[in-house]
């Protein structure tokens, strides 16, 4: 049956033309739509020209004709006559339903025949489906003028179409091959030829497999040919899109026509039966012309569709060479273990580049141990380069983002370059051009510091003392109206050092009721600015988490009335901050205060209050010279080989606070030798620190004695809003998952990645805001002016793009004109930046349509401006998963989706994946995320369910599910019980005690970090509410457990001996049945929180407690606590929480030597006059160090 004439696929593209012409009378010529219509038009013209020449002894051919004949003619006659008062959109719908229908009726109709072609049918009708949804969409689109809409269809609708065809055609094939060689000659030219080339395949093989000594010299050749006709049947499989110059392609596709029969015309001479040295030197020279003119089609290839990547494209940080290459093995190794079938034809191709960088990494271990590795940077560059494209170029292929032939031509082109690479790194090395001497240059490998690091939030402050005696007489002893007391200065002048100061202060701390800090920042937002100092005023609930702005405001000017306040904000840039939020902040003629810092004189001066606002002095060069040696030194003395220099450094940083302390951190990873010193001091005469370039050198400089594997580390913090506490652990993980963090035999990746985070303190780049109860990191920051210089080299490095607000995500993509963009944005090579962080609000970011189809880490982070009623609304974040295939890292966490999108699957090199829904469980097509290494689900519906598919995921190492997580137990068939050895941290399950429940903890025998909901387990036999069992878990270092039923007295508990952090919630226990937990012998921290335990009085027992470090209780309903001065030998901080009914404290606390900090919020205020006691007992007999922090009810 001829469509050519009256086949309804002609009359649709008719139609598309007029599309065209339509949619060149919008004013929008910038939307390469011309092209994307073009593209739809070779995939339907291939259907016409496939139907056309169907294989007449196939019967069921009819069928199939009259489906797409139908289906193409209901389209054409809904979009010739489109309505205007939408109802279109109806049809359309009603359109597609009624065509998915009939597949799926014709297709029972099938099922009941047998045979391979029937397999073939179905997989035909589902791509023609696929290609007229597309062209529906299409339709829709150009006649309601959707032209934002489109430039996302130009990216997805082009790669959807594109990547149809080539399955199309192998199916299309398959029936030619089969099919009678009378009609041979009908057949459309590149199938024809296509046909040609799998016959010669057989024959190549044959040939190689042959050892006539008359065959083996050409076997090489021969060889080479075999792979030039792979590449040659790719690229007729999924030619690349046709250019408007379609004369020269023509041309390029006759000589490959041409070039294939002559192969097929001289293969016969090979099985000659009187075969001669002459006859092979013949062929010889025969091949050789062969291969020459397949050379001659790959360079034009290669000149019209692949770009070739800019010299120091790609910036990699986070490793040195070899271990770059070790990760670069490791993920190739995970590719050949790969089951798909994506794979299969890519495998000789990747097991080819794992033996050139297995060899590659040979030679640069030798010439590493024996070089100057700094005279070699461009070299190295260039190593790393070739790596990483290699691996680009092959994920790219595996996720369908380039064709076949595209990935064979870049291989063959990097293999080309590995060889040279490792001839002159051969060279290197047999001429010993190396000079061994590398005393001078600084060691980049990671400091190996302890695992248990004790850190504090306190700054070394030194000089202010005149201008802290002044604000803190102004704070205390001045009008008892409500006054701003402003501290302005330059960035780094030490405005906010000087404020924590005087807020610390015990003169200020004991003068006001209550106190609160907040951090304004550039990006001011309201809402998240009210709930921070809301929850330093009073306790703050779930129900004000969801209130509105102005029921906030009014709720903290209720807390605030009538008491005497002081409230710090810090980082002001713009006076509406202070106009906004004035009217919350009542004046009770109480002497409350207000103290804001800003760099903005004229914002000092419009606060309106009652003094001057104090303007910060540079240091003096002694005040300098004194903050070096205590950043250095500490308490000791500087040798005395260094004061002069180390005077001349103090100098040199011309007054200003950050600048001595980035030299601090600079000079504190040098050998402490004089003539480095010196080096330093030069340096720094040169620089201008005090002009308008502020302290710019000197940041550059903090920057560049930086190590390599701690600059991505560092550069990271520009993906977090400034003046933001960044989460440690999340922090951690991402640079784990992100590939900073070296290998290390003796450490967990999470452990070294600490010690990177710990690395960066010493160095004063980054501050600690928080710490744990253990005495780690919880939270930190940059300064503004370093989170500046984060983004500036980000960006200049191309390290990351970060996107702010809704004008940056919507700006047009500058990529060029159709003419210029559209061939090689199809096969581009790596990305520039491979990060991406967007900020913005969430309906914007759900409605964005990306065109960064290369990142490989998406981190979204949601603004404020939002109704809390839509921030909980779901969206559907599908276009992540089709457009982004190649991300590492996805936390879109901030943001709620309605159910777990089963696309998921599609990011099959997912390492980090973080997100929040209103789903209830997890697909188990979750499996296929091999890599995956962190899941954080946020279930804002209670319980999800995890499928029995996570046992196998392997490589998981943290699961954190909130609020529970449902797990099963999966035995195989041979009632193995499967084991997840690599899982260190597992939340938030909900445990029974049953046999079940301690088979799959068991199932974890390496778990560090486990929370979990403990469901009601009465044993009648014993008696007692019995926990699971869990002392088994030999590495288990922190447990939280949460207890969800009635109240059953007593609990048997049977934690492993050496847990170091516990952590109870809701148990209701008797204080005597605390003895279990006491007897914990290495116990450090204790947190007993909500209802953990009831009844009145706490009586301690001895030999209990031996090494607890931090114990909290909070909202327990304890009034007497009797204990002696052998308890708690060790402890260094309590924190009591709600504890309303607690009477006092045990006097003889005062007595336990390592204490250090007593904090109290919302206790009665009987015994927080009782920590005052101890704290003034402890004065008298000396100790000065013991803190108390009140803040009562």
């Amino acid at each position: 049956m001829d469509l050519t004439s009256s086949g309804d696929v002609t009359k649709l593209l008719e139609y598309l033309d007029n599309c065209r012409g339509l949619i060149s009378t919008v004013d929008h010529a910038e939307i390469p739509i011309d092209h994307q219509i073009h593209t739809l038009k070779v995939d339907l013209r291939f259907f016409r020209t496939y139907f056309k020449w169907w294989d007449s002894n196939w019967t069921d051919g009819k069928d199939i004709r009259d489906y797409v004949q139908n289906a193409a003619s209901e389209l054409h006659s809904l979009c010739l006559e489109p309505a205007t008062d939408g109802s279109m959109t109806r049809d359309l719908g009603l359109f597609v339903s009624n065509m998915i229908e009939k597949m799926k009726d014709y297709k029972k109709t099938r099922d009941s025949k047998d045979g391979i072609q029937n397999d073939k049918l179905t997989s035909l009708l589902t791509r023609i489906k696929s290609v007229i949804l597309r062209a529906v969409y299409l339709s829709y689109f150009c006649f309601v003028h959707r032209i934002d809409e489109i430039v996302y269809l130009n990216s997805y609708l082009v790669w959807m179409i594109k990547h149809i065809e080539p399955e199309v055609k192998e199916i299309c094939v398959g029936f030619l091959k089969d099919s009678e060689s009378s009609q041979s000659d009908t057949l459309p030219e590149d199938l024809r030829t296509v046909v040609s080339i799998d016959s010669l395949f057989d024959n190549l093989m044959q040939l190689l497999n042959c050892n006539s000594s008359f065959i083996i010299p050409l076997k090489d050749k021969i060889a080479i040919l075999h792979q030039d006709l792979r590449f040659m049947r790719a690229l007729l499989m999924d030619p690349p899109p046709r250019k408007h110059d379609e004369d020269e392609e023509d041309k390029l596709e006759k000589f490959i026509e041409d070039l294939i029969n002559d192969t097929k015309s001289i293969i016969p001479s090979f099985y000659a039966d009187e075969m001669k040295e002459e006859t092979t030197n013949e062929m010889n020279l025969v091949l050789s012309s062969f291969l020459d003119k397949f050379k001659l089609i790959k360079s034009q290839v290669r000149d019209n569709y692949i770009e070739v990547p800019r010299k120091s494209q790609f910036m990699f940080f986070g490793t040195d060479e070899l271990p770059f290459i070790d990760s670069v093995l490791k993920n190739l190794d995970e590719l050949l273990n790969f089951s798909a079938d994506s794979i299969v034809s890519l495998k000789h191709q990747v097991e080819t580049v794992h033996g050139e960088l297995v060899v590659l990494k040979l030679l640069l271990k030798d010439i590493l141990e024996n070089c100057n590795k700094h005279e070699l940077a461009d070299l190295m560059e260039h190593v790393i380069d070739v790596t990483h494209e290699a691996e680009h170029v092959i994920n790219s292929y595996v996720v369908g983002y380039v064709p076949s032939w595209y990935q064979m031509l870049k291989i063959s082109d990097l293999l080309e370059e590995f060889n040279l690479v490792k001839t002159e790194l051969a060279e290197i090395l047999n001429n010993k051009r190396c000079d061994n001497t590398v005393h001078n240059i600084q060691k980049t490998t990671p400091l190996v510091l302890s695992q248990a690091h004790t850190v504090t939030t306190e700054e070394v402050v030194v000089g202010f003392e005149d201008q802290a005696e002044k604000i803190i007489e102004q704070l205390t002893r001045a009008s008892r109206q409500l006054d701003i007391v402003s501290i302005v200065g330059m960035p780094g002048l030490g405005k906010t050092t000087l404020a924590r100061k005087v807020y610390n202060d015990p003169l200020v701390s004991n003068h006001f009721y209550v106190r609160a800090w907040c951090c304004v920042s550039q990006a001011y937002q309201k809402r998240g600015l009210l709930l921070d100092i809301l929850s330093q005023v009073v306790e703050v609930t779930d129900r004000m988490h969801k209130m509105s702005e102005e029921d906030l405001a009014d709720k903290l000017y209720k807390g605030l009335k009538g008491r005497k306040y002081l409230i710090f904000m810090d980082d002001i840039w713009n006076i509406d901050v202070w106009d906004d939020l004035r009217r919350y902040f009542p004046n009770d003629h109480n002497g409350s205060r207000i103290v804001s810092t800003s760099r903005i004189h004229e914002v000092a001066l419009q606060a309106k209050s009652h003094s001057s606002p104090h303007l910060l002095r540079l240091f003096s060069e002694e005040e300098s010279w004194k903050l070096l040696q205590e950043k250095l030194f500490q308490k000791e003395s500087c040798p005395m080989e260094l004061v002069e220099v180390g005077k001349q450094i103090a100098k040199n940083c011309k007054g200003l606070p950050l600048s001595v302390v980035l030299i601090a951190g600079i000079l504190a990873r040098m050998d402490k030798k004089i003539d480095r010193w010196k080096h330093v001091a030069a340096n720094l005469s040169t620089f201008r620190v005090s002009d308008s370039k502020q302290c710019h050198d000197i940041l550059e400089l903090s920057y560049k004695n930086l190590p390599d594997h701690l600059r991505p580390c560092f550069l990271y913090f520009g993906a977090f809003a400034e003046d933001r506490e960044v989460p440690v652990r999340k922090l951690l993980l991402l640079w784990v998952a992100e590939g900073f963090i070296q290998k290390s035999e003796m450490m967990g990746p999470e452990d070294v990645a600490e010690d990177y985070l710990m690395d960066l303190v010493g160095r004063s780049l980054v501050m600690v805001t928080k710490t744990r109860s253990k005495g780690g990191v919880k939270t930190c920051r940059v300064h503004d002016l370093l989170h500046d210089l984060c983004l500036a080299k980000a960006k200049e490095e191309k390290f990351l793009q970060r996107i702010n607000g809704h004008n940056e995500l919507y700006a047009p993509y500058l990529g060029g004109s159709d003419d210029n963009v559209s061939y090689h944005s199809f096969y581009s090579s790596a990305p520039e930046q491979p990060r991406l962080c967007i900020h913005s609000m969430r309906k914007d970011f759900a409605e964005w349509k990306p065109y960064h189809k290369h990142v490989r880490s998406l981190l979204f982070f949601a603004t404020a401006g939002e109704h809390f009623a839509t921030m909980l609304d779901p969206y559907n974040f599908s276009f992540i998963f089709y457009s982004l295939k190649l991300l590492k890292v996805l936390d879109i966490s901030c943001v709620s989706m309605r159910t777990f999108p089963s696309e998921i699957e599609l990011l099959v090199y997912l390492r980090y994946l973080a997100f929040r829904g209103e789903m209830n469980s997890i697909p188990s097509s979750i499996v296929n995320l091999t890599n995956l290494e962190t899941l954080f689900v946020k279930g804002v519906r209670g319980e999800v369910v995890l499928p029995d598919t996570i046992w196998e995921m392997v490589n998981l190492r943290h699961v954190l599910i909130e609020d529970r997580a449902s797990i099963r137990l999966l035995i195989k068939r041979n009632r193995q019980i499967l084991q997840m050895h690599n899982l260190t941290t597992l939340g938030t399950p909900s445990v029974f005690n049953d046999e079940d429940t301690e088979v799959i903890i068991r199932g974890f025998p390496n778990l560090r970090k486990f929370k979990c909901i403990f469901m009601e387990s009465w044993d009648s036999i014993s008696n007692c509410n019995q926990f699971p069992a869990l002392d088994f878990l030999d590495k288990l270092e922190s447990l939280k457990i949460s207890y969800y039923g009635k109240v059953r007295n007593p609990s048997k508990f049977m934690f492993p001996s050496n847990l170091k952090k516990l952590t109870l919630t809701k148990f209701r226990l008797p204080w005597n049945e605390i003895s279990q937990i006491g007897r914990l012998p290495n116990l450090e921290v204790l947190k007993l929180l909500f209802k953990s335990f009831e009844r009145k009085r706490w009586d301690m027992k001895d030999e209990e407690f031996l090494n607890l470090k931090y114990l909290k209780f909070d909202n327990l309903d304890i009034a007497q606590w009797n204990a002696s001065s052998d308890h708690f030998p060790y402890l260094e901080r309590l924190v009591l929480l709600r504890c309303k009914q607690l009477e006092e404290l045990p006097s003889c606390l005062g007595d336990v030597p390592t204490l250090q900090v007593i904090e109290m919020q919302w206790c009665s205020p009987s015994s927080a006059e009782s920590a005052r006691q101890i704290q003034e007992n402890q004065k008298d007999m000396g100790n000065e160090d013991l803190k108390v922090l009140i803040k009562t009810c």
